[in-house]
């Protein structure tokens, strides 16, 4: 079973609006309310996308897939370095980090795709919904 096309097309279509954002010269410090930034949800975006293809790359030459959902442990870890960066150096983060999960996500095996999809880590593979889920944030108040 090969990766779902609509993935792959929503993976794309999502990197194709991050990078429309980031090179509209938009204000990186608009807020997105709880202490969240543009500039810190670009950097929350990059993390994860390179958190999942580090995960995947690893996953593919032997290593286990962590089984506990950290996403809010972690969140709440990073933030603080998130709103410390940069924040123009954090949209182009984002884009590369979109770029290379992109790229895993599509060389993926279909052997892997199906233990992917059998474990309900789908999630892996649909960056595109979260990058969506940010996008839609930051342009709405921008």
């Amino acid at each position: 079973m090969s990766v779902d096309r609509s993935i792959l097309k929503d993976n794309e279509e999502q990197l194709l609006r991050l990078e429309t954002l980031v090179s509209s010269g938009l204000d990186y410090g608009v807020d997105l309310h709880d202490g969240w930034t543009a500039a810190v949800a670009f950097a929350h975006m990059a993390f994860w996308d390179q958190f999942q293809a580090n995960l995947l790359r690893n996953w593919e030459i032997g290593e286990q897939l962590p089984e506990e959902d950290m996403d809010d442990h972690l969140n709440s870890v990073l933030e603080p370095f998130w709103q410390r960066m940069v924040p123009e150096v954090t949209g182009q983060l984002a884009i590369d980090a979109a770029r290379k999960i992109n790229d895993v996500v599509e060389s993926l095996s279909d052997d892997k795709v199906e233990a992917l999809n059998s474990l309900g880590s789908q999630f892996r593979l649909a960056r595109g919904r979260h990058r969506r889920e940010h996008i839609d944030q930051i342009e709405r108040e921008l």
